[in-house]
């Protein structure tokens, strides 16, 4: 197959007239939210033909709790049943996994100890081999709920690794916070962000002492990692929080032993605290943190804040209040367990009803190009600078509130065209580190109607609507049958289908 100048298919072939064509399709099929509520899964507005079977659910929802379903989850499902594979999802040690470790050989600076890491020589180097990692787990890993669950406590407990040597102190916060806890216990994993030498760094708390607390990590450990801002506390508790964590600090690089968790006692403020209400006696010393965690784990805010923005995540922009409100009693009753509030989503009601409907940021829709396909990437270079185009370079937010979680600060012109670049260059093999073959995907198929079925199934889940098929059709109608195939391909990637999971 030949390729061809991206900007000359852009302008010659009518690609983005096509994909105009295709977003008033989307336009004209689509339910008002209201009305959407009130439908059964299986005639939930999506952008694709609706099929009122169990194969339709099937890919739906594999497409919400994977990067992007491949044949043999499919299959698998089917084999199983659909609550059998989300169960068996939850649950990623009963998953064998082993094949991720050929993937991961090479990849050295992942399993060092802050020491040896600062010791490398290429400043940079274990960010981009964190960047890689995290892509290659994302893309091959067959336990694709853990690995969306660590996207999401990625940028709940947010980093940014350009500040200070956080970049470094990253690769032991998600080796041994974010990835051992991601289906665990809530108190386990802010405890374990509590502790994190990067996060003591990033948000100033490394410094704080009895002097001068700095209410930096107080204010955002309140605001965005458990109460949330509606969650009822007062500036003084902000500083009460600070005073708590006082001394809770990080072994400098000069150490011996650098870039570990060190509370100094004498930097400590031991005085009495009351925080939300509840005395902290003086001369505690370190148990005014561990105390301060557990109330935080335990609080009724912190369950409707946590279940509140994994509804938003797993559901839709505007999580359901039945749906927040039956999560947050799960939190509730089982002392944080994530699993089980994540069980409780995504077996409910509301999630099939919005399969279909929710947005994928910039990672989901690299990651899921890649993995429908079945392309073939080292991800040393493309995917990477791809993201950040689109908005999304990974570990690279520098507020404390993570990547933006709704479609508007994702759908913008620059976000779509970064898009449409991206399903071109992957579509025509035009990077140096992905291949694609599409001969493996239309199996034979000769008619470029037929073509357009069968990948619109392998990419979308299902044949796209009559009117969205005649535009692909006419799109494709148009150009030399030498690049017919990929031009298609390129264009569903690309198109509004696409985008939402």
């Amino acid at each position: 197959m030949e390729t061809l100048n991206r900007r000359e298919l852009l302008k010659i072939s009518g690609f983005a007239g096509a994909l105009a064509a295709l977003s008033v399709c989307q336009a004209e099929n689509a339910l008002t939210p209201a009305a959407a509520a009130s439908v059964t899964p299986a005639h939930n507005p999506s952008p694709v033909a609706q099929i009122d079977d169990e194969d339709w659910l099937i890919h739906q929802t594999l497409r919400r709790i994977t990067f992007g379903p491949r044949i043999e989850e499919i299959e698998r499902a089917k084999e199983i049943g659909l609550d059998n594979f989300i169960d068996e999802q939850l649950a990623p040690k009963t998953i064998d996994d082993t094949e991720m470790g050929s993937y991961l050989s090479d990849i050295e600076s992942i399993f060092m100890s802050p020491e040896e890491l600062l010791e490398i020589e290429q400043r940079g180097q274990p960010v981009r081999e964190l960047i890689q990692t995290t892509l290659l787990r994302a893309i091959h890993s067959k336990r694709q709920l853990y690995e969306l669950m660590v996207d999401f406590w990625s940028n709940h407990f947010n980093l940014y690794v350009r500040k200070s040597f956080v970049g470094l102190l990253k690769i032991i916060d998600d080796r041994d916070v974010i990835r051992p806890h991601a289906l665990g216990n809530f108190h386990d994993i802010l405890s374990g962000s509590a502790h994190s030498p990067a996060m003591l760094v990033y948000l100033d708390n490394a410094q704080s002492n009895q002097r001068h607390p700095n209410e930096n990590y107080a204010r955002e450990l309140l605001e965005l990692h458990t109460l949330g801002v509606s969650g009822g506390y007062t500036h003084k508790d902000v500083e009460e929080v600070a005073r708590a964590l006082t001394g809770w600090s990080v072994t400098n690089p000069r150490d011996d032993k650098p870039g570990y968790f060190q509370y100094r006692s004498r930097l400590h403020d031991n005085g009495e605290k009351t925080i939300l209400g509840q005395t902290f006696p003086a001369g505690q010393g370190i148990e005014d943190g561990e105390q301060l965690l557990e109330m935080l784990a335990e609080h009724p805010s912190t369950a409707q804040y946590i279940s509140e923005k994994l509804v938003r995540r797993f559901v839709s922009d505007d999580p359901p209040v039945s749906l927040v409100s039956q999560a947050a009693e799960t939190f509730n009753s089982t002392s944080g367990n994530i699993q089980k509030v994540m069980s409780t989503i995504l077996h409910s009601e509301e999630f099939r009803a919005s399969l279909g409907s929710k947005f994928k940021r910039p990672y989901e829709y690299t990651v899921s190009a890649l993995r429908v396909t079945g392309a073939q990437t080292s991800v040393e270079r493309s995917p990477g600078s791809f993201l950040t185009q689109m908005g999304q370079p990974l570990f690279n937010w520098a507020p404390p509130n993570g990547f933006p979680d709704n479609a508007d600060a994702w759908s913008t012109t620059n976000g779509m065209l970064a898009r449409w670049n991206y399903a071109l260059s992957v579509s025509f093999n035009a990077t140096r580190d992905t291949e694609l073959n599409w001969d493996d995907l239309i199996n034979s198929t000769n008619s470029t109607s037929d073509v357009i079925s069968t990948l619109s199934n392998r990419l979308l889940g299902a044949p796209l609507s009559d009117d969205s098929h005649q535009v692909v059709l006419e799109f494709a109608n148009k150009l030399n049958p030498d690049i017919k195939i990929q031009a298609i391909g390129a264009l569903l990637i690309a198109s509004p289908q696409f985008q939402y999971r």
